[in-house]
């Protein structure tokens, strides 16, 4: 048959329609239609099957199946209901109930090669921490195994309509539902090569051998491979890592090329995080924002290699062309993937370079912020004390700055998936556990309020974020306000044939090389903000960037009265007057800071 995009039907439970109405129109008007548009635009399936009529469940979950029959039958009587997940499956999708009869009736789902049944219910896995939603698939087609009926469960209670968190509600219906297309531990025995052959043999009965430890039918080494990895930790030792590389040719190709490391022997997966997470995501160490990880931290992104599982299965061709950027370790080579995070920390001290994407920075309070790999949000290093001493695979410090030796082993990244690894992560504000905002630079509504945007930070599409060398001070006539977190943030940037240009409200400023400091001195409702950005270098944003040059001498010289000066920390003056009972008045100047001396009045 001739590959056809792939169609999905949504079926919506009951308890979507019980929903709040913000809550059922965010998942029925935009969450689940946009998620599935993209999936459509970015598979197509091969060999497309007919109408998808369901198997009814059996009372003692016993089948037969029928030669040349794709249907399955109780061998004794069908349970009353058939459930999708917690879903009960509509009568007009089953085949009709008829022990040994063949398959008659309901004419099934037309024009669909997958129904997804969408539900929001309180059940018992929501009540587990931070579970937002769940998903899998529930039936297979007969010929090639591709799953044709799955299901999703939002957690009511962590439906957010808040718009800053659309994009990560969106990122986490995407996740579900390719889940129930194939990428799922449950499914990599059933997986079949590019020509159609299953990369797992097949008993007699048409199954792989079942894994009554794992629950699941057990894979091949074609599909999945369990290696030891030698693993740097404290110490000076080298101890036994173990991990399981999913080994199918696309993957194994495409995670050559992402970390330029033309020995990897395959892509690995979760280690860690328990049922349903463990090797149902990729490693959260290796592909920290990677939609296919097993948690959101931040900025979730389908990069190729994703979609290099989905062609994989057998089941579907990808259209690369809808993958999305993934900057976390690409081009970092080798060591990076192969070996542990202290090996990479040490590496990059020893060289004197940037750590990232792994950090060494304390969380502390105050916070010191700095930025995403990516520059697209302000972050904060995960790095924190444990009450408990790591497991010793996860111990990757000889030192940190006023940590005694003894406690060193308590102090690891705080995403336990992560192996532990330390590294800048995106964060929320709250106030009183109401979510406020969170850091990522191009969202629009992040915008902090007037009085507490200290930084004169601006977010928005094209927003990004930046190093500040100093704290920012608001200063207006004897006040003066600083933020004790501090570090980085947002601020709109454009190309130009001159280089880079930093834009702080509505006055620019030219990078004319990386690292060059930005004093910023500016007026925003009566305040001055007075602070010190870095300049990144120009080519992370621009496609066309000239030479870098020192920057000019700025030369801010003006003649000024004097009188009641107050002189802000770059320059900039204002005079104040107070006259009688009117408020405050302030007029602003620039001038060069030695071209006056302050005079009591």
């Amino acid at each position: 048959d001739v590959d056809q995009h792939l169609r999905i039907k949504i079926v919506y439970d009951k308890s979507v329609e019980e929903l709040l109405s913000e809550k059922r129109h965010l998942l029925k008007n935009k969450l689940f239609p946009q998620a599935i548009s993209y999936l459509e635009k970015t598979f197509q399936v091969r060999r497309p099957a007919g109408p998808i009529l369901l198997s009814r469940q059996c009372a003692t979950n016993q089948y037969i199946r029928k030669k040349n029959d794709p249907h399955r039958y109780c061998k004794d009587s069908c349970a009353e209901h058939t459930k999708c997940g917690p879903i009960r499956v509509p009568e007009e999708h089953l085949q009709v109930s008829e022990r040994m009869g063949r398959s008659s009736g309901n004419e099934g789902i037309k024009d669909a090669d997958f129904v997804l049944y969408v539900s929001a219910l309180t059940t018992e896995r929501c009540s587990q921490e931070n579970i937002i939603a769940y998903a899998a698939y529930c039936q297979q087609e007969a010929e090639m195994d591709r799953p044709v009926a799955g299901y999703a469960n939002l957690c009511p209670n962590m439906i957010s309509t808040q718009p800053q968190e659309f994009i990560g509600m969106l990122s986490t219906v995407k996740h579900e539902i390719i889940h129930a297309l194939g990428f799922s531990a449950g499914l990599f025995a059933f997986y079949h090569d590019k020509d159609g052959k299953p990369l797992t043999s097949r008993y007699a009965s048409g199954l792989p051998p079942f894994n009554s430890s794992l629950g699941l039918y057990q894979w091949s080494d074609k599909v999945v491979r369990k290696l030891e990895r030698l693993w740097d930790v404290q110490g000076s030792k080298m101890i036994p890592h173990s991990v399981f590389l999913l080994v199918t040719p696309r993957v194994v190709e495409e995670a050559r090329k992402h970390f330029n490391c033309p020995i990897l022997e395959g892509m690995e997966l979760e280690n860690q995080g328990g049922l349903g997470t463990e090797l149902n995501h990729w490693e959260k160490r290796l592909l920290e924002n990677e939609a296919m990880t097993g948690s959101h931290t931040q900025n979730r992104v389908l990069s190729r290699i994703t979609l290099a599982l989905m062609e994989d299965t057998g089941w579907y061709k990808a259209n690369y062309s809808m993958a999305e950027t993934l900057d976390w370790g690409r081009g970092k080579g080798c060591d990076f993937v192969m070996k542990s995070c202290k090996f990479w920390i040490d590496q990059q001290k020893q060289k004197r370079q940037v750590l990232a994407p792994y950090c060494d920075t304390l969380r502390s309070n105050p916070l010191q912020l700095t930025c995403r790999q990516d520059r697209r949000a302000v972050a904060v290093c995960n790095l924190q004390k444990f009450p408990k001493p790591l497991p010793q695979e996860y111990q990757y410090f000889d030192d940190l700055n006023g940590i005694p030796v003894e406690d060193l082993p308590y102090y690891g990244g705080s995403v336990e998936i992560a192996d532990y690894c330390p590294f800048n992560q995106e964060f929320n504000w709250h106030i009183s556990g109401e979510f406020q905002r969170s850091s990522d630079c191009r969202i629009l509504e992040n915008q902090p309020e007037p009085f507490k945007n200290f930084g004169a930070e601006k977010y928005g599409p094209h927003s990004v974020c930046l190093i500040q060398k100093s704290a920012f001070v608001m200063e207006k006539c004897e006040k003066k306000l600083s933020y004790p977190d501090w570090g980085s943030g947002c601020y709109q940037v454009s190309c130009s044939p001159q280089g880079l240009k930093v834009w702080v409200q509505n006055t620019t400023y030219l990078c004319s090389r990386a690292g060059q400091v930005l004093p910023v001195s500016i007026q925003i409702n009566g305040w001055v903000h007075d602070g010190d950005l870095l300049c990144p270098p120009c080519w992370d944003f621009c496609e066309l960037c000239p030479p870098e040059t020192d920057p000019p001498i700025s030369n801010f010289t003006r003649a000024l009265p004097l009188g009641k000066l107050s002189i802000g920390k770059r320059g900039r003056v204002w005079e104040c007057s107070l006259l009688n009972l009117h408020p405050v008045v302030c007029f602003f100047f620039f001038f060069k800071p030695s071209a006056f001396s302050l005079q009591a009045g």
